[in-house]
């Protein structure tokens, strides 16, 4: 192995991807004689348990391209297929136990971005956009690409074809790339390049090198992905409508790098349901984005905080996409759109111009709404960004925010996998002619037995981001972390945690409103996938008024400080069945609250999912007692890796309501889908009366054509 002359201290694996004639059938048989040309990589290391270890079993990657696609072979060697893990078939499922290959393409080979996939020994396909390299992971991101799998005797294939127009790509010749493979026989975890524990394969400055892509080729770069939709809505003692509709999407990859697009009656009749929350404290609460047409490109337009795992954070985001569309749970007409994401040169693009149409039942006007997101690469892992945000979803006044952000994440500069990620965003809204500020700072450090975290987020109390969220406005957190994960030499034990993690909220004045210091007095995790928790939270609050939380209760304007215990047991996600438990028992407030948590996992085989799931809060406090429980049941079932059944039920006492969402998914093919959704709910009213709230049932087909 050679390292590249830019960098002569670092040596990379690398190879070069010859190109074929003949393209194989992608059916997990590897029979074609193309497939002896093919690039072998097979210097694999382990990273878990036992750090930088020559893999066992072997695995084996064999690659070739032709023009138009990149074809990827994975050969896992099994000794034990016995006590291999299959526990998901379906499209983007979650693979946390799976036997699996991951990998990931920076096909810019500039440590800023990236594609990740992954396919499972059961024949689950997944995949993502990294950003930030690889510290934003936009995992609904959904790509056209081929896979298939078999299970031998002692060995497990998978056989990949990826179009090279699913991909946005340089003009080098040149791609960053790292393959990782996990076995769940004894959840070992062994990497091609960098293989280092306090590293993670989306990490894409450390990937290894794939020469051969000159000469790649994307078509015409069109795509057509128009949709039909009938819906039939039933509201509780009022007459049934029956509706149909038509929208759709056409894209055009302007360059290799760069694609617009034109959206006309978005909708989004397909989508998960929210997981229930009940609010208990005097702040807002965070949903997550769930909708596909905010999804896709979504790591371009991420700007603020980061959470754990590269998620996007709950407290601060100056574009928050859920302004768009939605208003009080009510879906608001996206009549029509533009957007424009990928790269020039060292630029990443993201821009989205919506016209919304205006909604009664939502109260919100008619109004055209605006968001540019350019980002700079000032060299490797190192990039200045900016924002601008124009337009008010719920007025017809004007509101714009401007920001600047900067980020960096090195393996190099310090002994350890370092973030820095800092922003300042700047509001002016029309309708309370207010001005302010929003910003925040993040540095992570990961070593092989440390994790280091240091952070502040916080605003104006004028700072109003009309397309953004504030969890806490006029307060700023201070918080910070450090744990120390030691490793027994020898034993069950994987390794053990102890964890404290300080944070204080402070108004711009530096009073305290609230603090938390979070001490991990144990945790235990085996190499079964066991784990044990032991914890302790010291808290305070200072609330200025009172605010109410469920069912009249209230909590009065005052000092408080408590202490809370936790105890938390899990048994691993890798058996058929899983159970997960929590308890924490504890002061709150000026009186008590016990919480307890208990989920059981299901999984017979990797076709059927059963999940249930409870959760009751149960406090005492002067102002009132109170029982909060939030109840749900899933049950997916697979029919093959396309067709699938997914229904969730849930419940809550604070809105004694009932609600039921059936998804069947028939993925024809990447691009083409029907969707057929029944959303059902029920609510009890005075003296136990259970009445419906309703239904409706959707029937919606998407069909993509791509030239």
């Amino acid at each position: 192995m050679a390292a590249p002359a830019q960098e002569p201290a670092l040596l990379r694996p690398h190879g070069h991807v010859p190109t074929i004639a003949n393209a194989p059938q992608i059916d997990g048989v590897l029979r074609e004689d193309a497939w002896g040309q093919a690039l072998r990589l097979s210097d694999f290391t382990e990273v878990n348990p036992d750090e930088g270890q020559p893999a066992e079993p072997a695995t084996e990657i064999w690659l070739m391209r032709d023009s138009k696609n990149l074809y990827l072979a994975f050969v896992c060697f099994e000794p034990t297929p016995e006590g291999m893990v299959l526990q998901n078939i379906k499209r983007d499922a979650f693979l946390n136990d799976d036997d699996r290959i991951e990998f990931v393409f920076d096909t810019f080979s500039d440590a800023q971005s990236g594609y990740f996939f992954q396919i499972s020994a059961a024949g689950s396909r997944g995949d993502a956009q990294l950003g930030a390299n690889g510290r934003r992971f936009n995992k609904p991101w959904n790509a056209f690409w081929t896979g298939k799998t078999q299970i031998l005797a002692d060995r497990w294939v998978a056989e990949i074809a990826i179009p090279f127009a699913t991909l946005a790509f340089g003009e080098g010749d040149v791609w960053r790339a790292n393959f990782n493979r996990f076995r769940g026989a004894n959840r070992s975890t062994s990497r091609w390049a960098s293989p280092r524990r306090e590293l993670f394969v989306g990490m894409v400055s450390e990937g290894g090198e794939l020469s051969g892509f000159s000469g790649i080729e994307q078509g015409h770069g069109l795509e057509f992905r128009p949709y039909l939709k009938a819906k039939n809505t039933n509201p509780y003692r009022s007459p049934s409508v029956s509706t149909g509709d038509v929208g759709g999407e056409i894209s055009w990859s302007v360059t290799p790098q760069l694609k617009a697009a034109i959206t006309w009656n978005t909708d989004f009749a397909e989508t998960e349901v929210d997981d229930r929350q009940v609010n208990l404290s005097r702040y807002p609460l965070f949903f997550p984005e769930k909708r596909d047409f905010f999804l896709q490109d979504a790591t371009l337009f991420q700007f603020g905080e980061v959470g754990s795992f590269g998620s996007v954070g709950s407290h601060l985001q100056p574009f928050f996409s859920r302004r768009i569309g939605l208003a009080g749970g009510l879906e608001v007409p996206l009549d029509s759109g533009v957007r424009v994401a990928g790269r020039t040169a060292r630029w990443d693009l993201g821009f989205l111009a919506v016209h919304q149409g205006e909604s009664g039942s939502a109260g919100t006007p008619e109004n055209d709404l605006f968001v540019f997101r350019p980002t700079y690469a000032l060299g490797e892992g190192l990039a200045l960004g900016g924002m601008l945000t124009s337009g008010n979803p719920a007025r017809t006044e004007g509101n714009t925010v401007i920001g600047a952000d900067l980020r960096w994440s090195t393996a190099s500069a310090l002994p350890g996998n370092f973030h820095v990620n800092a922003f300042l965003s700047h509001s002016d809204d029309e309708f309370t002619a207010t001005r302010g500020l929003g910003f925040g700072a993040q540095a992570e450090l990961v070593t092989t037995n440390w994790n280091y975290r240091l952070s502040m987020i916080g605003s104006q109390s004028d700072y109003r981001p009309a397309l953004g969220f504030v969890r806490r406005k006029g307060e700023m957190e201070t918080a910070a972390s450090i744990a120390w994960l030691p490793r027994p030499s020898r034993g069950p034990i994987r390794n053990f945690r102890f964890r404290l993690s300080p944070s204080w909220w402070t108004d711009l004045d530096a009073t305290t409103v609230s603090s938390t210091l979070q001490i991990d007095f144990l945790g235990i995790f085996f190499d079964s996938g066991e784990e044990v928790l032991l914890s302790a939270n010291v808290q305070s609050d200072h609330p200025g008024t009172a605010f109410g939380i469920v069912n009249g209760v209230t909590i009065a304007a005052g000092d408080y400080d408590w202490v809370d215990f936790n105890a938390s047991f899990q048994t691993s996600s890798g058996r058929p069945l899983a159970v997960r438990t929590s308890m924490t028992v504890g002061d709150w407030y000026d009186g008590t609250l016990n919480r307890f948590r208990t989920d059981l996992i299901w999984r017979p085989d990797a076709r059927m999912r059963t999940e249930v799931s409870y959760r009751e809060e149960r406090g005492s406090v002067t102002g009132g007692d109170f029982t909060v429980r939030i109840e749900s049941l899933a049950f997916d079932y697979s029919f093959s890796t396309g067709l699938s059944l997914e229904n969730l039920m849930q419940s809550d006492n604070a809105s004694d309501t009932l609600g039921v969402q059936s998804r069947l998914r028939w993925l024809i093919a990447d691009g083409r889908e029907l969707f057929l959704v029944l959303n059902a709910g029920w609510v009890e009213r005075d003296r136990g009366l259970i009445s419906p709230l309703g239904h409706d049932f959707t029937a919606k087909l998407v069909y993509a054509w791509r030239f």
